[in-house]
């Protein structure tokens, strides 16, 4: 742990000790933001004042100590100096003495390499696990899918014996998740596409929120940006999923794609970080795609095993070719990693046909 994460976590502790809020913890390969976002704009209805949510990707060892301080941080897009790093510190150290925390808070445990969320459960015992599913992620930093397991069950082994942990009954490891589980264990039943409406709303019941509450919350559901958006665009609906990738992300995407009518079109990017079965798992998804769409567009050097019929190297490339072959009544699912650029499509499409967010 370094002097920042050392710091950062003295002055957490601190006043965690001192105010006692409930600690949530969501971790799991797919749909921990939009859980998280979802989950924690739910009870900020039902305790307004007393619930804070962890701000976009501040996940890691050094990230969850800043969730907790309500910092805002980018680090995709914010490059911050010594300087800027010694104000946020001394911050961190006032508000440990002098802030008082929400009574809730709403954290992502994300995990890159092996160890990460065995760490931040080290420093945080959540009150309420959360694992979402866990499947093929960041495999590249791993030595295998069962390391990626372990690091993930240690929310389910650290979450505290009078809590709770939540789990997918859909989740080929869920037994690894009871064995270690000292807390009581709640089964999930939910489709890919659906893990934050039905996580949200297992938990909220546990809490106490009111059920018309859930209900009508639940119906009106809104999405992180870039994670399964529809925009209406005239006679093409578009379906804007670019956040980022992964097996079990593009199974969801997919999911949602086959609701809709008409011609149903995926253009999906390379999965990055899968290690040496990276050439399986992309034609493993390609198979599983041609049960959904009727036409696969590949973008990308790893896409190329999607075996699509229509394959571009780069995102700027796609982005010039697929809007000629659009047609009225498409459905189209834009998918890929972050590295992939995938959003370049989106918004050549976007530019194209015109349109405006609307919610699933």
């Amino acid at each position: 742990m370094g002097i920042r994460e050392k710091i950062l976590w003295w002055a957490a502790k601190r006043r965690i000790a001192k105010d006692k809020p409930k600690i949530i913890a969501i971790g799991g390969a797919i749909a921990k933001t939009s859980t998280k976002t979802a989950l924690g704009e739910l009870l900020n209805q039902q305790f307004p004042t007393q619930v804070r949510v962890g701000y976009g990707n501040l996940n890691s060892l050094l990230g969850v100590p800043l969730s907790i301080f309500g910092f805002e941080l980018d680090f995709y897009k914010q490059k911050i100096g010594y300087f800027a790093w010694f104000k946020i510190l001394l911050r961190a150290i006032l508000r440990s003495f002098f802030k008082k925390l929400p009574k809730i808070l709403v954290l992502e445990y994300g995990t890159d390499q092996p160890g990460d969320i065995e760490a931040i459960t080290e420093q945080l015992p959540p009150d309420i696990g959360v694992i979402t599913i866990v499947g093929p992620a960041h495999l590249a930093n791993y030595p295998s899918m069962r390391e990626v397991v372990k690091d993930e069950g240690y929310i389910a082994e650290r979450t505290k014996q009078n809590g709770i942990v939540f789990v997918n009954s859909s989740d080929e490891f869920l037994t690894d998740y009871y064995r270690r589980a000292k807390a009581r264990v709640v089964n999930v039943i939910t489709p890919l596409e659906l893990i934050a409406q039905k996580f949200t709303e297992a938990i909220a019941i546990e809490l106490g929120v009111e059920r018309e509450l859930i209900k009508e919350y639940i119906k009106n559901i809104k999405r992180p940006e870039h994670r399964l958006n529809i925009i209406e665009l005239g006679d093409v609906t578009l379906i804007d999923d670019t956040y980022n990738s992964s097996p079990l992300a593009v199974k969801a995407a997919l999911h949602v794609l086959k609701k809709f009518p008409g011609r149903k079109v995926a253009i999906l990017g390379s999965m990055k970080e899968l290690g040496s079965d990276s050439e399986k798992y992309h034609q493993q998804i390609g198979q599983y795609a041609q049960k959904y769409c009727d036409e696969i567009v590949a973008v990308g050097l790893e896409a190329k095993h999607f075996g699509a019929r229509r394959c571009y190297s780069s995102s700027a490339e796609a982005s010039a070719k697929v809007v000629e072959f659009i047609e009225k009544g498409d459905t189209v699912l834009v998918k890929g990693s972050k590295s992939v650029n995938m959003q370049v499509i989106v918004d050549r499409i976007k530019n194209k046909f015109g349109g405006e967010n609307v919610d699933i």
